[in-house]
C-alpha cells in the first residue's frame, strides 16, 4: 500500500479496530464513497478512454454470510460521506419518475450537479423493490444511466426532464443466501449485475467484540477525505478552466500495470459478470492516484497497482456467487438452483444438521419450493430428514431436521 494516502489507507486501518468486518469491505466501501464524491461536478475527475468519457461512479455490492458484518462496513462509510456531503444521497424508495425528478431537481440547484448515490446497508431491500409495479422500471433506468449519458430525457406527468450527464453511484450489502431469491437471469444476462463490483471477504478472525466509533473519528477521517478532495478541485482549476477541465489519463507505466488484467473467461455468465473489469479498474485507480497524490496530473502505476489488487479480489469471489444463483449449465434459473442453495445451507450448519423450518426460513423458500428442494436433494442422496428423536444430540431442537449426507467441498 502506498504511504503518501491522505484518507484511503488510514480508513482501512482504523475500522476493522472497532468490528470484525473484513478489511476489503472497509476498502470497498472507502473507494466507492470517495469515487461518488468525485462525480460532483465541481471535483469531476472524468476519466480519458471511455466513449462517453468515464466518471468514476461504482455500482458496490458486498455480499458475504449473515453476521459476518457486510452493512457494518457500509454504515461506517455513510457516516464519512454524511459528513462530506449528504446532499449527494439519493431518496432510498421511490418511482423512476420520483428518481429522475430528484436527478433534475439536483441539476437545476446546481447546473452540472445531477450526480447521486445510492446507499443500503440492506441491498436486499432495494433489489426487492424493483420487483414492486411502481418501481419495476427503475432498475433499467438505472442501467441507462450508469455510462453516464451525455444527456438524458424522458417524459414525465408533468414536464419533460432533461438531465446533462447524469451520475448514479451505488453502495450496498446482502446476505449470500438472499442472492439467488431475488435475481433472476435478466440480472446476469441482461447486465445488471455486470454493472456490479460484487465484493466478498470473511471476517477478522482477531475480534471477538466490536465497539462504537467515537465521532471524532468519523470527523478526522471524513476531515482528511474533504481536505483531498479540494487539493485535487485546486489542482485541476490550474489545469483547466472550471468548466473544461482536462482527462484523467494513465501513465504508460500505469497502462502496463492495467495490461495484467486477464480477459474474462469464454463461459456467458461469468463473461457478462467480469467484462467491466476493466473499466472498475480504471475508475479505481483514478480514486487511488487522487488519494495517494492530489496533485498529480496522470494515473501512476503505484495507484493502478492498488486498483489492480483489488480488483483481482473481486474477480476471484465471483464464481461463487454466480454458481449459487445458476444450475450446472446455468440454463436452469429455478429447477437446479434452489435445491443447491438448501445443499449449501445445511452443509454450512453446525454437524451438517439443520431444523426443517430453520432451512425454509433463511433460505427463504416458501413451502412448496422447500418441498420441491427436499425432494431433490434426497433423491441424489445429498439430504437426508430425520426427527430430532432420531439425532444423537439434543441441542439442535424439535420437530423435522435436515442432514447433509454428501461428499463435503474441499
Amino acid at each position: 500500500m502506498g504511504s503518501n494516502s491522505l484518507f484511503l489507507r488510514d480508513y482501512e486501518a482504523a475500522m476493522p479496530t472497532y468490528t470484525d468486518a473484513s478489511s476489503r469491505f472497509h476498502h470497498a466501501a472507502a473507494v466507492t464513497i470517495f469515487a461518488a464524491l468525485l462525480t460532483r461536478y465541481r471535483y469531476r475527475a472524468v476519466l480519458e478512454g471511455g466513449v462517453p468519457a468515464r466518471w468514476t461512479n461504482l455500482w458496490t455490492v458486498i455480499v458475504s454470510g449473515s453476521g459476518t458484518r457486510k452493512s457494518t462496513a457500509v454504515r461506517m462509510a455513510e457516516e464519512i460521506l454524511m459528513r462530506v456531503d449528504k446532499s449527494l444521497l439519493a431518496p432510498s424508495d421511490g418511482s423512476p419518475e420520483g428518481f429522475l425528478s430528484h436527478l433534475s431537481n439536483r441539476h437545476r440547484a446546481m447546473e452540472n450537479n445531477a450526480s447521486t448515490f445510492f446507499v443500503s446497508s440492506e441491498f436486499s431491500m432495494m433489489l426487492m423493490q424493483f420487483q414492486r409495479n411502481y418501481s419495476a422500471m427503475l432498475k433499467p433506468l438505472l442501467m441507462d444511466l450508469y455510462d453516464v449519458p451525455p444527456i438524458f430525457k424522458r417524459k414525465l406527468q408533468k414536464y419533460e426532464c432533461e438531465i446533462p450527464q447524469p451520475r448514479v453511484s451505488i453502495l450496498g450489502a446482502i446476505a449470500t443466501e438472499m442472492v439467488p431469491s431475488l435475481t433472476d437471469q435478466f440480472d446476469w444476462l441482461g447486465g445488471f449485475f455486470g454493472r456490479c463490483m460484487l465484493v466478498t471477504g470473511n471476517p477478522n478472525p482477531r475480534m471477538k467484540f466490536g465497539k462504537t466509533p467515537p465521532n471524532d473519528v468519523y470527523e478526522k477521517h471524513a476531515d482528511a477525505l474533504h481536505e483531498c478532495l479540494k487539493a485535487w478541485r485546486k489542482q485541476q482549476r490550474k489545469l483547466g478552466s472550471h468548466t473544461n477541465r482536462p482527462y484523467f489519463n494513465y501513465s504508460n507505466a500505469a497502462l502496463k500495470v492495467a495490461g495484467k488484467l486477464p480477459d474474462p473467461p469464454d463461459e456467458p455468465v461469468l463473461s457478462n459478470v467480469l467484462s467491466r473489469a476493466s473499466v472498475h479498474l480504471m475508475k479505481i485507480a483514478a480514486v487511488e492516484q487522487v488519494d495517494e497524490d492530489p496533485y498529480a496530473k496522470v494515473i501512476g502505476p503505484a495507484a493502478t497497482q492498488r486498483a489492480l489488487d483489488f480488483v483481482m479480489q473481486w474477480w476471484k469471489g465471483i464464481p461463487e456467487i454466480v454458481d449459487s444463483c445458476f444450475s450446472r449449465s446455468r440454463q436452469d434459473f429455478e429447477g437446479d438452483r434452489l435445491p443447491k442453495r438448501l445443499s449449501k445451507y445445511i452443509e454450512k450448519s453446525p454437524g451438517g444438521i439443520v431444523t426443517y423450518a430453520q432451512a425454509m426460513l433463511n433460505c427463504a423458500l416458501d413451502s412448496r419450493k422447500m418441498s420441491d428442494a427436499v425432494r431433490s436433494l434426497q433423491e441424489a442422496g445429498l439430504a437426508e430428514m430425520v426427527s430430532a428423536e432420531d439425532l444423537a444430540t439434543a441441542a439442535v431442537g424439535t420437530g423435522l431436521h435436515l442432514r447433509f449426507t454428501g461428499k463435503k467441498r474441499e
